[in-house]
């Protein structure tokens, strides 16, 4: 497989940009710039349960103290909107003894060529040692809004990559065009591509490196102010680096192709009441025998809530089925529940979910393959005045590995034998995270950030009993510098 640096990759879909937007004269446009310039303090603690010995050694600890220029600009018109942020941190770590540059960069823009059809691209660039990096943070999207309205579409939801992997350097690109028509007041149709890549920085195996190409299309439509319905199709290949499996178990490199369908119809019985039918097909098709083909049925049937203009709340479930190739398939279930409430000055979401899902691109074979997950997640955020404000999170997922191949079946099933029905053999793994943080503006144009967080993963092998503590510390200025 042919190996794309990131300049390349990011040089080609930057020459679509042009294209997709088009060099028509401005109408009333307005473009900002926006320095900022602050300081980071990342302290970062793994402690493995049967002691830092052997293969798990290397603890991954950090102890960094950085600083981290940032500029974004943002330009529109009555016609297209354009934005670009970029953000380079230049960090010593007391731990490795070296000095560290980490970027991120995103852009995003879009262009409506009629009052019915836009076309939108965007792109994210990330270089870290912290799979918890976010892509943008929400000032990004105070400023620049979010194109996709915050839905993101199957096809191109990122996968978290593994924790497992916490400090090894990596880089991911992520490049995106994506376009909607509108046939009518109540109809719309829509697709894209997506190409993403996950590379290791430097001569590590630490990830599986891979290429991800994802096509997607989607389409709704309103029958009657009372009923309506949506349809979504995606494909993405994957294409993993062969080279850094020789000398593995398996010379194969489990590249795969992934289907996806999404059917839903949405009843809608007033203002504050609908009922949305949902119906998805998930199958994923392996190359090699690296790991055998899944699929997943899911039907669910819910109930969305609004109790007043603070208070919604969302529930529903349904039957499951999932089948692994060679095995008998299985019934399950899945189900999920949401309460979201808005105060004066804070709110608070509680969600629970239970489904069958396909991990194929977190970076760790360990990873990968068909799970049997359920989670839980508790936020709060409070706002005690216009400069100060909290927040504090939890959360909790049982992650069930179903048919499961390598260390991870050895795990599972010791000396046993499996039985033929997929779900019979697992290999299970607890996770469990919370959070704190506060936020701090002063002077104008000063801001001061702390936040806290603390991992567990708890599963069978000694690679999957650890904890992480995270202590992170910012302080920033910011000024927009030019406007025009």
């Amino acid at each position: 497989m042919r190996t794309v640096s990131p300049v390349s990759g990011r040089t080609v879909f930057c020459l679509l940009i042009p294209v997709v937007l088009g060099a028509s004269p401005s109408f009333a446009r307005q473009t900002t710039v926006t320095g900022t310039v602050g300081t980071v303090v990342d302290y970062r603690e793994r402690s493995y349960e049967h002691g830092d010995s052997g293969a798990y050694s290397d603890n991954r600890d950090r102890q960094k103290i950085g600083i981290r220029p940032e500029v974004l600009i943002v330009s529109r018109d009555v016609r297209d909107s354009l934005s670009l942020h970029y953000s380079p941190t230049l960090s010593y770590d007391a731990v490795l003894e070296e000095n560290e540059v980490d970027h991120q960069l995103d852009f995003q823009g879009e262009r409506w060529l009629s009052h019915k059809w836009s076309v939108s691209v965007a792109e994210t660039y990330i270089r870290s040692d912290d799979p918890g990096t976010p892509t943008r943070g929400r000032a990004y999207y105070d400023t620049v809004g979010d194109p996709d309205g915050g839905q993101a579409t199957p096809d191109d939801t990122p996968t978290e990559l593994s924790r497992d992997q916490n400090g090894r350097k990596y880089w991911t690109n992520t490049a995106r065009v994506r376009t909607n028509y509108a046939v009518d007041k109540d109809s719309r149709i829509g697709g894209g591509y997506t190409y993403s890549v996950l590379r290791n920085d430097g001569d590590g195996t630490a990830y599986e490196d891979y290429d991800r190409h994802s096509f997607f299309t989607d389409l709704a439509h309103g029958f009657t102010p009372n009923w309506r319905s949506n349809l979504g199709l995606n494909y993405t290949r994957g294409l993993y680096d062969r080279a850094q499996r020789l000398g593995s178990a398996s010379d194969d490199s489990p590249d795969l192709d992934q289907y996806g369908l999404l059917f839903g119809i949405d009843y809608v019985h007033t203002l504050h009441d609908f009922y949305p039918f949902k119906y998805s097909l998930n199958e994923t098709q392996y190359d090699g025998d690296t790991r055998p083909d899944n699929q997943i049925h899911a039907w669910s049937l819910g109930w969305d809530h609004a109790f007043d203009s603070r208070t919604r709340m969302a529930l529903g479930g349904g039957p499951s089925y999932a089948k692994i190739q060679g095995l008998e398939g299985s019934w399950g279930y899945n189900a999920y529940a949401t309460l979201n409430r808005a105060y004066e000055h804070a709110a608070l979401l509680l969600s629970l979910n239970k489904a069958y899902e396909t991990k194929n691109f977190t970076g760790s074979s360990g990873d990968n393959g068909l799970t049997d997950t359920y989670s839980a997640r508790a936020a709060f955020s409070y706002r005690y005045t216009q400069d100060l404000s909290f927040n504090l999170f939890g959360s909790y997922s049982r992650e069930s590995t179903l048919d499961p191949q390598g260390i991870y079946r050895t795990s599972a099933l010791g000396d046993a034998t499996a039985t033929g029905k997929t779900g019979d053999a697992s290999y299970d793994r607890d996770i469990y995270e919370t959070g704190i943080g506060c936020s701090y503006s002063f002077a104008r144009w000063y801001k001061a950030g702390l936040k806290y967080s603390y991992y567990v993963s708890d599963g069978k092998l000694d690679s999957d009993q650890y904890t992480d503590h995270q202590v992170l510390f910012t302080l920033s200025a910011s000024h927009e510098l030019w406007r025009w």
